[in-house]
């Protein structure tokens, strides 16, 4: 038995339920097979696919696309399903969704032409009432019906099915006939029959939320319940008993029996054709950059290595043999192209002038990525071990996210996307129902409206009922974003959750089976898929307005069948150290600035304001309390400013271990964690404690290494008991048994494994996040004006940015104010008497937009300065600068054409900020 027309959460506002939660009820209620039919889109393909295998049943992948016998623009067409037979089917699938996107209104739309060029190893079946067919049928067109058949059973043969809905919608007799006529027309052209459910929800009981959700949408509740009440996942019993309750007066009962089983037999007949393992069975290939073969891929990385230690000076021994033996892994595990793709992005960047980061994550720890100029980290230098990026038993391919300045990082997509025509897409992205617009949503729905429907008192109460229910919520939210939904409903608040939802129609119930579902399709801004060949052998390919092409999966889809994604990510703050450099005349990051003893000092004081990464009051009373003196401490301090080791006083020990010297240097795990004073801080530091002294295997130490991310300790622990339960192998007794073998005690291996529980950094993602806060306080101290004018030129908000003004005029830099004939739109640099200085900008006065800053700039440039405010009036005043933009300039002395009177505004102003600053 299989639940053929399927929708799940990814037909939006229509479908309901994770695929995983549709297997597992699939499973429960003896299905051999589970197919996934979304509304035009493959977004749910690879969940479907995975979700099937876990629970041990076969998936079919599909879609229920829009058909047109002749195109039309604007027209949205009739439904069609298709699902894929096997690896040839899935990559035609595919093509033809491409294809349709061409063509799309709303949705992909096909014709007879593209089904016959893409028909091979797909089945096809006739979909629901708003398929052609049905339509025909229902408008008493059989004949037109029938030629529509013919047309696709020529093009599939016996890959075509008819299917037969028995559920009741809401144009009473309407699916009754097109059963019946489409029985008929099944039995003239020879064509099989399947029994369908149509199903848009899984469980029977889902059907209010169900309901909630097309109401937050706006659709109308008769409708959907006349339509959708019978179609949620069905039993194989169900619907023959359907059929047969639908159709006995058509058939008769004995006769309609017959022809419920024989459609039940099409459909395992259907099942049948369908390969298990089609995903399975893709093998990604990168492009090659160095020629076709893998061995001129081999000696292109070498040599880019090699060039690569003498530019940075580092052509040694010891830097020669590291690279080689991570060069070795590498060549092993099938890494050589990525590396060189990523390296050809990253210095195509860099050769542009655009600001790149020195690398994030435990690419860090790898000396080839540094030889390559991939990042700026020498992992000799920091003591920073490779094992943690990649080692022989790691086969998944490594993760290197790269920071581009924000502003020009869609220039490197763009080069990535030009230079790979057809093998390369941008990645979608799945936006969830969360906390926030969940709770607003159900309020509209559920007797908590704040529009004009109700009063202004009623708004307000309903505004904070809205408001409880979602602080309460949040508190049950666990640290990988799900929500405790056992402790919400029978914890603390459990008389609340009572009270509310019976008070406002389940809201509460509603929410938990709506959060964390699919709402929307978006994209994701930082990645892009490349492949060796043709990309739609691999995944769907979907179309903005622009013509920019996204993959139908996500990144963690595209992971699960090792379509290999490059992470391009934005960061402001290179966007501002970008602008220091070019107004310093610096091209890139200078190794020597992790040990300037000036910027060091900065540090110690907690003069941090403006740096990334230790800008709040932790970090500086951290920097403090260990007496921050070298890079390693500061690198330290980033990793140990997180809730985890904050919550088990790392910091204190760290400090109390490197002050008092007080250290068991006899200890095991001291030659492990001697950098940081004895104490866990880095993930680095556990595996190789985990490996070399509690005799774990490497892949078990990643497993603590996974249980330590989430946070706490009792996280933890439990992670780890699942995974004794799931695997046999309890990695807390096997740790203490071999770390006391190792020579511990009992009580001191007991010690060691709670340290390693608690959360630790990756230490060369902690090391390239202090290279960006090395340079930017090296700005900070030797070229401040520079430092404030990027800081304020690119604030997050509004509140940032007045900080970073009071901060300004605190480090004695005079901060210039808006006005027509000094200010560019946003905060520039000028100079006075050779001097620079920091100019805000136009677009900064409150009501002053962007328009019309820049309308100001470009006739300033274009017919000179102001010489009057009749000069600026005649100029600029009309549609653009109106009377109310007028008004706002003069009123903050943007007009104000005397330079004493203007100088004095400004020393006014310079000094309030000042004394904010020091208060």
């Amino acid at each position: 038995m299989v639940d053929l027309h399927r929708h799940d959460m990814f037909s939006r506002f229509d479908g309901f339920g994770k695929p995983a939660e549709l297997a597992k009820l699939a499973k429960e209620l003896g299905h051999t097979a589970l197919a996934t039919s979304n509304h035009g889109n493959t977004n749910g393909l690879v969940q479907t696919y995975d979700a099937c295998k876990r629970e041990g049943i076969k998936p079919i992948l599909g879609v229920e696309g829009y058909f047109l016998p002749v195109y039309k623009p604007q027209d949205r067409g009739y439904h069609l399903c298709i699902f894929a037979k096997d690896l040839v089917g899935y990559k035609n699938l595919n093509a033809l969704m491409y294809d349709g996107e061409k063509q799309k209104y709303y949705n992909p739309i096909w014709t007879f032409e593209l089904l016959e060029k893409y028909h091979e190893g797909l089945i096809c079946t006739t979909a629901c009432i708003a398929s052609y067919s049905s339509q025909c049928i229902l408008k008493g067109k059989e004949e037109q019906a029938k030629k529509y058949l013919e047309k696709l059973q020529k093009m599939f043969g016996d890959d075509l099915y008819v299917e037969v809905q028995p559920y009741v919608v809401s144009d009473a007799g309407a699916q009754e006939k097109i059963n019946v006529g489409m029985i008929e027309l099944a039995d003239e052209l020879g064509i099989k029959c399947v029994l369908t459910s149509d199903s848009h929800r899984g469980r029977k009981e889902d059907f209010d939320t169900y309901l909630k959700m097309h109401m937050m949408d706006g659709h109308d509740r008769e409708w959907v319940e006349g339509t959708y009440a019978e179609r949620y996942m069905p039993a194989l019993m169900e619907m023959e008993k359907r059929f047969v309750k639908m159709h006995k007066g058509d058939f008769g009962v004995a006769t309609a029996k017959q022809m419920a089983m024989e459609m039940q037999s099409n459909l395992e007949e259907l099942e049948a054709k369908v390969e298990p393992d089609i995903l399975g069975q893709l093998e990604l290939q990168l492009p090659k950059l160095a020629g076709e073969s893998a061995e001129a891929s081999w000696k292109e990385i070498v040599r880019q290595v090699k060039d690569g230690l003498k530019k940075r000076g580092q052509y040694n021994k010891e830097y020669i043999e590291r690279c080689k033996s991570e060069l070795d892994v590498i060549r092993t595990n099938g890494f050589v192209d990525y590396f060189l793709i990523v390296a050809d992005y990253v210095n195509w960047a860099k050769d542009r002038g655009i600001c790149v980061g020195p690398g994030r994550g435990s690419v860090c720890n790898c000396l080839v990525a540094y030889a390559m100029h991939i990042t700026e980290v020498d992992s000799i230098r920091f003591n920073l071990d490779f094992r943690r990026f990649m080692r022989y038993d790691k086969k998944a391919y490594p993760d290197i996210d790269i920071d581009f300045e924000m502003d020009r990082r869609g220039e490197v997509i763009e080069y990535l996307i030009n230079k790979y025509p057809g093998q390369s897409a941008r990645v979608s992205s799945y936006g969830l129902y969360q906390v926030d617009n969940t709770v607003n949503e159900l309020a509209k729905v559920c007797g908590l409206e704040t529009d004009k429907t109700v009063d202004d008192q009623e708004a307000k109460e309903h505004k904070e009922v809205i408001r409880s229910i979602k602080n309460m919520i949040s508190n049950y939210k666990l640290e990988d974003g799900s929500i405790d939904e056992e402790m919400l409903f029978n914890g603390a608040n459990a008389d609340d959750v009572r009270r509310y939802n019976k008070k406002y129609d389940n809201i509460i119930t509603h929410f938990c089976r709506l959060f964390g579902k699919v709402r929307f399709i978006g994209t994701h801004a930082a990645g892009v898929v490349l492949t060796s060949g043709d990309i739609l052998q691999y995944t769907s390919i979907r179309m903005d307005k622009a013509g920019n092409l996204y993959s139908t999966f996500n990144l963690e889809d595209l992971n699960s069948i090792n379509i290999i994604k490059f992470d391009l990510l934005g960061l402001k703050t290179m966007q501002s150290i970008g602008e220091c450099r070019r107004l310093a005349g610096n091209k890139e990051f200078d190794i020597e600035y992790t040990e300037d003893p000036k910027l060091l000092e900065a540090f110690r004081q907690g003069n941090t304001c403006g740096i990334f990464q230790f800008e709040k009051g932790t970090a500086k009373r951290i920097l403090d309390e260990i007496n921050c003196d070298c890079f390693d401490d500061v690198v330290a301090t980033c990793a140990m400013n997180r809730p985890g080791p904050l919550g088990q006083g790392m910091p204190e020990q760290y400090a109390d271990h490197k002050i008092s010297g007080d250290i068991d240097k006899k200890s095991l795990t001291y030659q492990y964690t001697k950098e940081s004073y004895g104490t866990v801080v880095y993930q680095e530091q556990l595996l190789l404690i985990c490996v070399f002294i509690g005799g774990l295997e490497w892949g078990e130490a990643d497993k603590v290494l996974k249980a330590n991310k989430h946070g706490f300790k009792e996280r933890a622990v439990a992670i780890l008991n699942k995974h004794a339960e799931d695997t046999g192998v309890d990695l807390h007794k096997k740790f203490v048994k071999n770390a006391v073998k190792n020579g511990m005690s009992r009580e001191q291996a007991e010690n060691t494994w709670d340290s390693l529980l608690v959360y630790s950094f990756n230490k060369g993602h902690a090391a390239g996040y202090c290279i960006i806060s090395m340079e930017e306080m090296f700005y900070k101290i030797y070229h401040p004006t520079y430092f404030w004018y990027a800081k304020i030129k690119y604030a997050r908000s509004d509140k940032e940015r007045d900080e970073f003004c009071n901060e300004t005029a605190g480090d004695g830099i005079v901060l210039f104010l808006p006005h027509v004939n000094y200010s560019q739109p946003s905060t520039s640099i000028r100079k006075i008497e050779g001097e620079p200085i920091i100019q805000q900008g136009l677009s900064e006065l409150k009501g002053i937009g962007d328009k019309a800053a820049q309308f100001i700039y470009e006739e300033r440039k274009k017919n000179g300065i102001f010489t009057s405010y009749d000069d600026f009036y005649d100029r600029c005043v009309g549609r653009v600068v109106n009377k109310k933009v007028l008004k706002i300039l003069e009123e903050q002395g943007a007009l104000e054409f005397k330079k004493k009177v203007y100088i004095k505004r400004t020393t006014a102003y310079n000094t309030a900020l000042y004394s904010r600053a020091h208060r």
